[in-house]
């Protein structure tokens, strides 16, 4: 049940700290996900007080890995592994500091065998901080004759 915080959201991530991303999963539809997410000085994306321009991409990509996780969770399938395989037009007008809490959502544009085409976009007080394009590339799971011996 929505939402999902603590290490129930962290079970339904292939990331885990101190790469986490993302801290609260609040909707999940068929092409679509929204998650806040808030920092402290010690992150590991956090520099001079500020989220990185790596930490956003990295939230927008793992707010598409929590809706799968989540999706997968529900239907009882193992969570799979994905991987930001391009970016596109990225842009920022500011960085998150320390305390602040943004909220990101991602829907799915596009959907072709494992490779969802994503756009991504972050808010601070309901202003849009930061978009882009994205494609991510899941790892299939793999059957039991494929397994190496």
């Amino acid at each position: 049940m929505l939402p999902v915080s603590g290490q129930n959201l962290i079970d339904l991530i292939p990331q885990k700290p101190p790469f986490v991303l993302v801290s609260t999963l609040h909707k999940v539809s068929e092409n679509h996900s929204i998650t806040t997410f808030s920092f402290d000085a010690n992150h590991i994306l956090c520099h001079n007080g500020k989220l990185t321009i790596a930490g956003l991409m990295e939230n927008i990509a793992q707010t598409a890995a929590a809706k799968m996780g989540y999706e997968c969770n529900v239907l009882g399938k193992k969570i799979p592994i994905g991987f930001i395989g391009d970016v596109r037009d990225f842009s920022f007008t500011k960085l998150p500091m320390v305390g602040e809490e943004i909220e990101t959502e991602i829907v799915i544009t596009n959907q072709i065998f494992d490779v969802s085409m994503i756009t991504g976009s972050v808010k601070l007080n309901g202003k849009e901080i930061a978009h882009c394009k994205m494609k991510i590339f899941v790892e299939p799971e793999t059957k039991p004759s494929e397994q190496k011996a």
